[in-house]
């Protein structure tokens, strides 16, 4: 841990010194704060650094904008934590498969990759939804202002294409006051937008270890100010893990999906129409026991491949957004659609499941300036309000799984969710003033409803004592928020800025999760409530000299009836969930991105603590108060070396992360480990008429075994998904 926190340490050393100095010249005090245009945003970043001092190749930090609270901000200048990622972060030299090659990076952001596109990623903020079996719970998701989240608060990742994406915001903390069903933050993509060419045509291939195979074909252009894009991509992957016989392997997949988009001036605003496509076919070679988590065979389990455990999804999603004026308000309308069918055997049952879901989302807003006396700055008002309303219909079909082949039926149920949220908000400048200018203040409340239904459609025999079973539920929640951010340095050297918020939120358990009864009952649980909670968070975060970002947060989180997983004998491999009592989650981000002494190189580090405890918990008459909660990694730090000139850029990341325990009795826990990978590319040139960027990597460069993922509270100790020893990737992407 030493070792991995030195470098930063030393890059501040370098850095900061030439800072001071600028800091310290004819003008150290220079005013930031001045009257800014009508036009201007009232965050606009620090002073740039007097032109006479740039050399041709300096390399300086832009400034960036962040959306995701409704209200656009300065990153630096957010009342609550957000990070950013660009195309250029998600994009170059990655493979396009897995989330975890863009997102690793990020404070607070933890994607364990269970390199089993069966049951997909595991995305956790701070700790929430840290245990999802599958999917992802505990944050929402947005793909081009459309929801992925469903009404249920599950959401699904598989649709989303790497490849194409262009930019990522992420609300690190509870959200429900703006997006409604979610305890750990936002996840908010967007497509990347076409260049500005005509015409482009873009073929990217990538090739790499365990038979990893990626094809993608996106064709762009403009015709006026209509812009559009549509991109095609196909993935195979043989897996790595193999099978108990030694013949070959278990845990192959195959994804084609497809991706479309179509922006177009409308009635004075953008009409956004966005089309997703997905056919995914994955086998799933599951968890394991400790006394096979260390094999270096990194088997599947038997249970799983005789049982033909795997998921069939097909999917389709439509949705459109208008953004424009309307009057002297700003407006926002959003529509969408899905249709999606899943054939999921698991070691114990198959899962037949039919989905239908749609929404509509309407928003309004106001901005003005409010005008002080004298030459303070002015400072924005800003008042937003909107509902959201969705519907999510599935039709369940279970049925005893035998060896593959579906056996008798135990559920035949149809669910329906339904929920409402109404919102508002409003953004004032804060009447404080500490030396650098006023503040501003951002309180949000949201009231949400969530209406389940379920309905067991089996035919029951005449004599059967059980009765045709029913679920109805009804869970609704008010979210308040406020936040605010405060300058306290201003100058033409750099800026420090302090946030802090408060929030209530809520997390409601999804229909697969009250559908999930032990008893083995149809219909909805009905123990089974809804996750409620406050958190409040403490922020620093500046730049120094356009050469170093850094940002350090405090958060705290307590909950009550917390959703936690676990498997019953009768049942291996299906998740059930119940309630904890109490529960308290607090820890700590720090974020570094440095550009040192002027040379081209460039090194980001973060460093995540997350101590999350039960504080009342009984299960079986044992007292679970003070353990913690499994499946949150206490700490997880990153450094990245980046050097770039010319000719094209080589990195090397390393990455650590603390051991996880594995249950709520904290009985055992996975090894910690420390992984380092190296990736390096060209940068564009002209080949053939073509523009080709090729690039290569090796992930787990030194080849240490070490557990992905876990399987929270997993029936006879299969707590450990292991992951990949060294894995090659190269790739190749031209343009014409």
């Amino acid at each position: 841990m030493r070792r991995i926190l030195f470098l930063p340490a030393l890059v501040l050393f370098l850095a900061i010194p030439p800072a001071l100095q600028a800091m310290a010249g004819d003008d150290p005090v220079a005013p930031w704060a001045m009257a800014v245009p009508p036009s201007a945003p009232a965050t606009s970043s620090a002073a740039p650094i007097p032109p006479d001092t740039l050399t041709a190749d300096t390399v300086r930090l832009e400034a960036v904008e962040v959306s995701v609270l409704r209200t656009r901000f300065q990153r630096e200048a957010s009342p609550m934590a957000i990070s950013v990622l660009g195309e250029e972060d998600l994009r170059r030299a990655r493979s396009g498969v897995f989330l975890t090659d863009a997102l690793q990076g990020l404070p607070g952001v933890q994607v364990q990759n269970r390199y089993n596109p069966a049951v997909g990623e595991r995305l956790s903020i701070r700790g929430f939804g840290g245990r999802a079996q599958f999917g992802v719970r505990g944050v929402r998701v947005l793909v081009d202002g459309i929801p992925a989240t469903l009404p249920d608060g599950q959401s699904t990742l598989e649709h989303l294409d790497p490849g194409s994406a262009g930019r990522v915001e992420v609300l690190r903390g509870p959200a429900s006051s703006l997006f409604g069903n979610a305890s750990g933050g936002v996840l908010l993509l967007e497509t990347r937008r076409p260049g500005p060419e005509a015409e482009r045509i873009e073929v990217e291939t990538v090739v790499g270890s365990h038979g990893l195979a990626r094809g993608q074909v996106t064709a762009s252009g403009r015709s006026g100010e209509t812009e559009w894009l549509a991109s095609g991509s196909l993935v195979q992957w043989e897996g790595f893990r193999t099978a108990p016989s030694g013949d070959g392997t278990y845990g192959a997949s195959d994804r084609l999906g497809f991706n479309g988009q179509l922006r177009s001036p409308l009635a004075g605003g953008e009409l956004t129409v966005t089309a997703n496509v997905l056919d995914l076919d994955a086998e799933n070679p599951g968890s394991l026991p400790l006394e096979s988590r260390d094999d270096g065979a990194r088997p599947a389990w038997g249970f799983n491949l005789a049982q033909g455990a795997s998921k069939e999804v097909e999917q389709q999603q439509l949705g459109t957004t208008w953004r424009g004026p309307v009057g002297d308000f700003g407006a926002e309308v959003a529509v969408f659609g899905i249709r999606r069918s899943v054939w999921n055997p698991i070691p114990s049952a198959i899962i037949d499941l039919s989905r239908s879901a749609g929404g509509i989302r309407l928003e309004a807003h106001r901005e003005s300036l409010r005008v002080p006396d004298g030459d303070a700055e002015p400072g924005r008002i800003r008042g937003t309000a909107g509902f959201e309303a969705q519907g999510q219909w599935d039709d369940r079909l279970n049925f005893l799984n035998d060896g593959g082949i579906p056996g008798a039926r135990t559920l035949d149920q149809a669910e329906r969710v339904r929920s409402l949220g109404l919102f508002g908000q409003l953004l004032l400048p804060l009447p404080l003033d500490v030396g650098a200018g006023e503040g501003e203040v951002l309180a949000g409340l949201r009231w949400d409803r969530h209406d389940f239904r379920a309905r067991d459609r089996r035919d029951l025999p005449g004599d059967s004592d059980e009765a045709p079973a029913t679920g109805d539920r009804e869970l609704d929640a008010v979210s308040p928020s406020v936040g605010l951010s405060l300058p306290l340095l201003r100058t033409t050297a750099g800026r420090m800025d302090l946030s802090a918020s408060v929030s209530r939120f809520f997390e409601t358990p999804s229909t697969t999760e009250l559908a999930n009864r032990p008893d083995g009952a149809g219909g909805f649980n009905p123990e089974l409530d809804a996750l409620r909670g406050t958190a409040a968070e403490v922020g620093l975060r500046g730049l120094v000299a356009d050469r170093v970002r850094w940002e350090a947060v405090w958060h705290r989180a307590d909950l009550t009836n917390e959703l936690v997983p676990f498997e019953v004998p009768d049942s291996p491999g299906r998740t059930y969930f119940r309630n904890a009592g109490e529960s308290r989650y607090s820890g700590a981000e720090v974020a570094l991105t440095a550009l040192p002494l002027r040379l081209p190189l460039e090194v980001q580090a973060t460093w995540t603590r997350t101590n999350a405890r039960f504080r009342s918990y009984e299960v079986d008459g044992e007292d679970l108060s003070g353990r913690k909660v499994p499946g949150v990694a206490p700490n997880r730090a990153r450094l990245a070396v980046t050097l770039e000139s010319g000719p094209g850029f080589v990195e090397v990341a390393g990455r650590w992360e603390d051991r996880i325990p594995v249950d709520d009795g904290n009985t055992e826990f996975t090894p910690s480990h420390a992984l380092l990978d190296l990736r390096g590319g060209l940068s564009p040139r002209e080949l053939f008429g073509l523009e080709v960027a090729p690039w290569a990597g090796i992930e787990n460069l030194l080849d240490r075994g070490h557990v992905a993922s876990v399987a929270v509270n997993a029936f006879g100790g299969r707590f450990y998904e292991p992951g990949p020893g060294r894995a090659f990737r190269m790739g190749l992407r031209a343009r014409f």
